[in-house]
């Protein structure tokens, strides 16, 4: 069965698309999932509706078909895609080609020009599913999955010199180099996923994600699923693994698999942080207090790698905010730590020296700022190959941040800082505004994006966004209760100019639609 979705600002084009969409429904061959009247509100609700083709014409408002064409595929990319168009344009149609959109129709579309449209993408996906199920093609599938199998299992057990993973680059098929990397670790209770459901999410996740070497999932026989996402920024790199891990869901939802939890990691651009951000993803999955219920969540939006611990290869996991320590008793721990069946590990030795001083950076005191203005990079590599220096090196950091973080305990104030309070107060009475944004609220605020967020997270405990939307969805639960608004005008009235968005959103977020809210509250 294939979900098709329209994008078409015209009523009547709908109209007409939907009554000839419905012939092919009573074959049972499609279903119609939904449509809208602009791209963005397009984009929005096919996020949440997964369909598999989309009918789009190219002239809307705010988003033509074009741009979502390309923005959907990059979000589903399973998506086939039928462009329909007012415009026999040749640079369209080129444009339509290097998309990779199976059909350009122009209108009046007729039934006829229509069905064999629709039939010819169905055909696609059938010969690609066909394609995928032919014996040398599952065994060259499953072959690949064991290598990614070891490449994930030595990435956790003894990490890889950036030169070997850019040697891996290709044959992983995965864009690793000058990239930002993010994490996503999916664990299910131990009744699940059987060998036949195991092959069939393998075989589905490659058709997923096989064109796109931004994500890299791997589907162990042993209840778990890893994945790397990469982005060519921090920002690109964090909506990527969003996209991927709900995908992901999706995907196991559709198995009826409805118990587990997916974590979504820190994001690095460096190579030697990335098998210290899969154990720590992986830890806050396996520690994590969620119940089995499908939720994807976040270890937190502005962790660094100083806040985030560093895992030593016998995965002991230091986090200095998080205990009271002996410098002798700790340097002795981490040599501990760093020993393998290999003997001491100088690489995971010079990235502990890495998180040690970072940590030391964040602390941002006189003694620490004296101590990082001593030692230079070349100076570190030679220094993490010698334990007995190794050693001498951890003493002096260690006690310049264990003096740090007794100096910051002193400075510590209750009061919460007059920055964050001033943003607070700013959000409090500006929600209502959908042009309010972080950027915004720091310019006001005179000071950087960068720093405030981190300012806001650590005195709230939440992060800017998470904050704002929290408290227009309070306001939204109060005008549900207290009103009889239309939810479209809820939705503007907190701040939201696409009411289908607010309506996903406050889905995702209480749990219920805005509809269901009002009617279990007014019973």
């Amino acid at each position: 069965m294939l979900k098709v979705f329209i994008a078409e600002d015209e009523e009547i084009i709908r109209l007409s698309l939907r009554k000839q969409l419905a012939k092919l429904e009573k074959e049972g061959t499609v279903q119609f999932i939904g449509e809208a009247s602009d791209g963005d509100m397009a984009l929005s609700m096919m996020q949440e509706l997964k369909p598999d083709l989309l009918l789009t014409d190219i002239r809307m408002p705010f988003m033509n078909g074009l741009d979502l064409a390309r923005y959907a595929k990059e979000m589903l990319p399973w998506l086939h895609v039928i462009i329909i168009s007012g415009y026999d344009d040749f640079a369209y149609s080129q444009e339509a080609i290097a998309i990779g959109v199976d059909s350009y129709i122009t209108k009046p579309v007729t039934t006829i020009e229509l069905i064999d449209a629709i039939k010819s993408s169905q055909k696609r996906i059938q010969q690609e599913r066909e394609r995928q199920n032919q014996p040398d093609q599952k065994n060259k599938l499953m072959h690949f999955e064991y290598y990614k199998e070891h490449f994930f299992h030595h990435l956790e057990k003894n990490g890889y010199d950036p030169s070997e993973l850019i040697e891996r680059q290709e044959k992983l098929n995965f864009n690793l180099l000058g990239q930002y990397l993010t994490v996503i670790y999916i664990k299910l209770p131990q009744q699940h996923l059987n060998e036949q459901s195991y092959q069939h999410l393998v075989l589905r996740l490659n058709e997923v994600f096989d064109s796109d070497k931004n994500v890299l999932p791997v589907v162990y026989d042993t209840l778990t699923i890893k994945c790397l996402v990469s982005g060519a920024s921090e920002g690109k790199s964090m909506d990527k693994a969003y996209y991927a891990a709900d995908i992901l869901k999706y995907e196991l939802l559709s198995m009826e698999e409805t118990a587990f939890v997916i974590a979504i990691g820190n994001t690095s651009n460096r190579l030697t942080e990335l098998r210290n951000n899969l154990l720590l993803t992986q830890q806050f999955a396996l520690e994590s207090l969620e119940p089995f219920n499908g939720k994807i969540i976040q270890r937190a939006d502005t962790l660094n790698v100083a806040d985030a611990g560093f895992v030593l290869p016998n995965k002991t996991v230091l986090n200095l905010n998080q205990q009271e320590f002996q410098v002798t008793e700790l340097i002795n721990t981490i040599l501990q730590g760093l020993e393998t069946e290999n003997g001491f590990s100088s690489s995971s030795a010079y990235q502990t020296t890495q998180y040690l001083l970072k940590f030391l950076e964040k602390l941002n005191t006189n003694q620490g700022r004296k101590v990082l203005a001593e030692y230079q990079e070349a100076d570190l590599v030679l220094i993490s190959k010698t334990p007995s220096v190794f050693r001498l090196l951890l003493e002096v950091l260690l006690t310049a941040i264990k003096n740090g973080l007794k100096e910051k305990s002193y400075q510590k104030k209750e009061q919460e800082h007059p920055v964050v309070t001033a943003v607070y107060k700013e959000i409090l009475e500006n929600y209502s505004d959908p042009n309010l944004s972080l950027q915004v609220v720091a310019d006001n605020a005179g000071v950087s994006q960068t720093y405030l967020s981190t300012l806001f997270s650590q005195s709230k405990g939440k992060n800017f966004i998470d904050a704002l939307t929290e408290i227009r969805l309070d306001h939204a639960k109060e005008l549900l209760r207290e009103t009889d608004l239309l939810i479209t005008a809820i939705a503007f009235e907190i701040g939201y100019n696409d009411p289908n968005y607010f309506s996903y959103l406050f889905k995702k977020k209480i749990g219920v639609s805005p509809k269901a809210f009002r009617n279990s509250q007014n019973k």
